[in-house]
Order: C-alpha cells, then sequence, then structure tokens
C-alpha cells in the first residue's frame, strides 16, 4: 500500500540522523582539560552524560575561550561550557545548569613571602588571570594590574619573584586544584596558594539562542534526572580529576 506523502516526508525525518551538537569549551581544570590528548574534567563528563541520556549526538571540542564564546553566539547548533552566567550575558544565551562548581585562588612561586589576608591586599600585585569571568570579576573589586591571557597554562611561565622584572606576573588566579599540575607541565614550580577561594562561581552550559527549545528542554532534563540519581554528585566531585600525589 501506498503511503500519503505527508506520512512518508515524517518517516523519513524519523529516519534521518539527528544533527549533532557541538559543545565548546576552554583549557580551565579541573572543569574541562585535555590530558594525554583527550578531554577530562567534571564539566566534561557531566554535559557528555547530559548528551547520553538526551539521545543527543554532541561533539565536544576545545578552543579559546574568545572563539568559544562568539560561535556560541553565532552558530545555532553550538553550545559552550563552562559558562559564568553573568547579568551581562543572560540574553545572550539558552542557559542549561548549573553544571559544576569552581573555586578560585591565587598562586606564586615558592619563595613568595608576603602575608595576604585579605583580597583586597592582593591589589598590589600583578595578577595573572585568563580573559573570561576570572578576569571580569577581579576588574569589578577594583585589580588595576591584571595580566591577561586567553590560555590559563601560559600564566605560570610568567610568575617571579621580582617585582621589577618587565612581562612577568607575582600572583597568577586559577582553580585551585589543579595549579600544581599545570605548573608542573609548564616547567615551573613549585607553587603555593597564597590566598585561598578568593570567589567561587557556578557553571552553565551556554547555548545559542535559535538552538530548538525541545532540544534545551532534553538537556535541562538530562541534567535533571542525574542530580536526582546521585550521577551529577559523583561526576561534580573534583577530587575525581585531582592530580596523583
Amino acid at each position: 500500500m501506498r503511503l500519503p506523502a505527508s506520512v512518508a516526508f515524517v518517516l523519513l525525518l524519523a529516519c534521518l540522523p539527528a544533527r549533532a551538537l557541538t559543545l565548546l569549551t576552554e583549557e580551565n581544570p579541573p572543569l574541562n582539560f585535555t590530558r594525554e590528548g583527550k578531554l577530562a574534567g567534571v564539566s566534561v563528563e557531566v554535559v557528555r552524560e547530559m548528551a547520553r541520556r538526551a539521545e543527543l549526538a554532541a561533539d565536544i571540542r576545545v578552543a579559546p575561550w574568545s572563539e568559544a564564546f562568539r560561535r556560541a553566539q553565532a552558530e545555532p547548533e553550538v553550545c559552550v561550557f563552562s559558562t559564568a552566567r553573568l547579568p551581562a550575558r543572560n540574553a545572550m544565551f539558552q542557559w542549561v545548569g548549573p553544571i559544576s562548581r569552581g573555586y578560585w585562588s591565587a598562586f606564586a612561586l615558592d619563595g613568595f613571602a608576603d602575608y595576604v589576608p585579605k583580597v583586597d591586599d592582593l591589589k598590589k600585585y600583578r595578577v595573572g588571570v585568563v580573559s573570561d569571568a576570572r578576569a571580569r570579576y577581579l576588574r569589578q573589586r577594583g585589580f588595576t594590574k591584571l595580566v591577561e591571557s586567553e590560555r590559563d597554562s601560559d600564566l605560570p611561565a610568567r610568575l617571579t619573584l621580582d617585582p621589577g622584572k618587565d612581562n612577568a606576573i607575582d600572583l597568577w588566579v586559577t582553580q585551585g586544584l589543579m595549579a600544581p599540575e599545570i605548573a608542573r607541565k609548564a616547567g615551573v614550580g613549585p607553587v603555593k596558594e597564597v590566598f585561598a577561594g578568593i570567589m567561587s562561581q557556578e557553571y552553565w552550559l551556554a547555548c545559542n539562542l535559535q538552538m530548538p527549545k525541545d532540544t534545551i528542554r532534553s538537556l535541562g532534563e538530562a541534567l535533571g534526572s542525574m542530580k536526582k540519581d546521585g550521577s551529577y554528585r559523583r561526576l561534580s566531585d573534583v577530587r575525581s580529576v585531582a592530580p596523583p600525589n
């Protein structure tokens, strides 16, 4: 029996493969980073499981933050993570989350001897930081000696104990857990934490405004199910990606 054209068209659509989402992220351990050529990190594991439960094909890639952020605004099938949901960004994306939480601390070379009791006491130093929500937060707090970089891994090599050295930084603000490993891989170290917990920040999956609403809903429902069954807590435990002792 010959099917009506409308029914045949619907069946054809059902047989077509789902269009893949592109999920872009930056090097920002322990949330998202590459280790031995593979993507790792608590946010990576969470969004990977969200896509699996939502039955969505997802291509997760690392890119410089400025590129990832721009593409998520411009391309309908693109999301970016781990993204701080700031008031100025709220209308730029469709949001799913929070998917993780980050904790930022200030690090210096091991010979750094100054006592830094308050966040505001950090302002007199040259502070290296990635050009993302971290830099925005520090500028809002009145930091004027920021040295910004696209990649966190480029900053440890600029640490110095010489306040007169050009093109250098005294302190490096980064996610606390992975700083020693990042510094070691950069050929720097040891480093020490001189101020813990400058701030903590929830992070989200930020998707293009033109992404279908049912896709956003499916991702949100997947995350909700993960939080109910305990898998979110397991995957988002930063201790699971801590470097070996």
